[in-house]
């Protein structure tokens, strides 16, 4: 049970519900292309700057590209004695892997608005690849802290994305008014009609008022 709860989810339907969980999941995924671009492009112009939202494998990608092709500062290459860096040809390599994964992502992010949730579940496990990815390339440090618990945070809400997916497909749909022949869709049946006290209380007064003046016609005739 959630310690604190949402004013607004209260007062959200089931659907509304599933589909905001959904919804929630591609917009982690559009962050995660956003922020993966913005580190990419940070560190090939040289930047220590690193943003946490961000997958692992492209970034990595750009960083063995840069370091094997000796673009990287001079400390990255001390004690490597005799170091020869590898030709261009090895930095498109690794960008364009980067690059296709990144392009990846946002096809998952575009196709899964009207698609279906399948490709949020195939970015789900490409993202749950790229976390195996970041602990087998970079180990497990205390500085990883952030990192894991970033993509521990995507991976639960991919998961609750697709989860609420199924649910929502789970729902039963609401069956539509059928006009009867002679009514327009507009139409209201009479059961559910509000009765008006006050229409019926001034024709019963018409018609009381009406008898009455009949009654007394004879008599202005008899005198």
């Amino acid at each position: 049970m959630a310690l604190f709860k949402n004013p607004k989810n209260q007062n959200m339907t089931e659907e509304q519900k599933l589909r905001t969980r959904y919804n929630t999941a591609r917009t982690n995924i559009l962050l995660v292309i956003i922020l993966t671009l913005i580190n990419s492009a940070l560190l090939f112009l040289g930047s220590d700057t690193y943003f946490v939202f961000s997958a692992a494998i492209p970034y990595y990608m750009t960083l063995m590209g840069l370091l094997y092709t000796g673009r990287m500062p001079a400390e990255w290459y001390e004690g490597a004695e005799g170091f020869i860096p590898e030709p261009d040809v090895v930095l498109y390599i690794y960008l364009a892997i980067a690059i296709a994964f990144v392009v990846f992502y946002a096809l998952t992010l575009v196709l899964s608005k009207k698609h279906g949730y399948g490709w949020v579940l195939a970015a789900l496990l490409v993202f749950v690849g790229d976390t195996f990815a970041m602990f087998y390339l970079n180990g497990f440090a205390e500085d990883m802290i952030l990192d894991i618990v970033f993509h521990a945070w995507v991976v639960i809400s991919l998961a609750r994305g697709v989860i609420a997916a199924v649910n929502l497909k789970k729902l039963p749909e609401e069956e539509p008014y059928i006009a009867q022949e002679g009514q327009s869709y507009s139409y209201i049946p009479q059961a559910e009609m509000p009765v008006v006290q006050d229409a019926e209380i001034v024709a019963t007064e018409d018609v009381v008022t009406e008898n009455a003046t009949e009654a007394e016609i004879p008599q202005e005739v008899n005198e």
